[in-house]
């Protein structure tokens, strides 16, 4: 399919201005996290979304994110690291710029398990890129990134994300879009992980012994793009070692906003009517939380639902009382 769309972007001489806007959340999380609550609120007026949807093409109900600044980046900054086994952490545009809590809980769960955590720079995989076919624009940032994860990677450190989507783009897509199988390329990809698929490899035996009581009930959804892992679902495992939670299975096969798909105008009462059972089975359920390993998912859950949808990882963080506070 993505090859597909591809073809038809070299054939259209491109793509439209709100796929362009789209397919750029690093920009457009540096320009909203310059004054967060002014893009904050602007984004939640009803008239400038639909002007916005005329212009753009992009849906007014479609699920925005809000600006979080660079939360994240300025508490990575204060903290205070001990010496250990060194591993590589891939925040992606979403921590970096809107879900700072999950990076936060990441570092911090690495942290108490020894770790000392590396954070690239601020860059995007160019998977929404990747995904509406605009391959020639993302090659050079595809480059770009592998040039940024090539130290860690050389340096025999893990790579690890909270991003499903984001690992599977460098653990398989740059290869499978664009190319890119030399040496540099493989040596990255091969050291890329899924955060959860980690710790359920190498640290289960410390979440089974640590972890608090979270007395909560909670709906898991594992999204698309962890299957191209092809490593199961490790958040439900790692989620099952945690005393007192109870955990349904979500039923549906997808949430239906697939990526950047949702986004779109034309294409967004499909995306609502593939992920209606889902939040069919929500309302039936009512969880204290849906918990889902992709943040587009998330978003797209949260708002159609109204139940809270965080990351796993947050959860975790929270059973090994590593926040200051109750996160949900």
């Amino acid at each position: 399919i993505t090859l597909a769309k591809a073809d038809q972007v070299d054939r259209a001489g491109g793509i439209g201005l709100g796929q362009r806007l789209l397919n750029r959340p690093e920009l457009i999380g540096r320009l909203g996290s310059l004054a967060p609550w002014l893009a904050n609120g602007v984004l939640a007026n009803s008239l400038f979304r639909q002007i916005a949807a005329a212009v753009t093409g992009v849906s007014r109900d479609a699920p925005l994110p809000r600006f979080a600044g660079q939360r994240f980046r300025r508490w990575l900054k204060h903290l205070s690291q001990r010496e250990g086994p060194q591993i590589t952490y891939f925040s992606g545009c979403a921590v970096d710029h809107y879900d700072p809590d999950v990076g936060i809980a990441a570092v911090s769960v690495l942290n108490s398990l020894g770790y000392k955590v590396t954070v690239p720079p601020d860059a995007c995989c160019s998977l929404p890129m990747l995904s509406s076919g605009d391959f020639e624009t993302a090659r050079p940032r595809a480059r770009k990134m592998i040039e940024l994860l090539t130290p860690s990677a050389g340096a025999g450190q893990t790579i690890v994300g909270t991003s499903t989507s984001c690992t599977l783009t460098l653990k398989s897509k740059y290869a499978a879009y664009l190319g890119f199988d030399d040496r540099q390329a493989s040596e990255v990809a091969h050291a890329v992980s899924d955060i959860c698929g980690y710790l359920l490899e190498h640290h289960a035996d410390t979440f089974a012994k640590a972890s608090a009581r979270v007395p909560k009930r909670v709906l898991y959804h594992g999204p698309c793009q962890l299957r191209g892992h092809h490593i199961g679902q490790p958040a439900l495992e790692l989620l099952r070692l945690v005393p007192g939670i109870t955990i349904e299975l979500s039923q549906a096969s997808c949430c239906g906003v697939a990526g950047t798909y949702g986004y779109d105008q034309e294409k967004r009462p499909i995306a609502v009517d593939v992920g209606r059972s889902l939040i069919e089975q929500i309302a039936d359920s009512r969880p204290d939380l849906v918990i889902c390993d992709s943040e587009t998912c998330r978003w797209n859950i949260e708002q159609a639902s109204g139940v809270p949808c965080l990351h796993p990882i947050q959860v975790l963080a929270q059973a090994m009382e590593l926040t200051s506070g109750k996160v949900f």
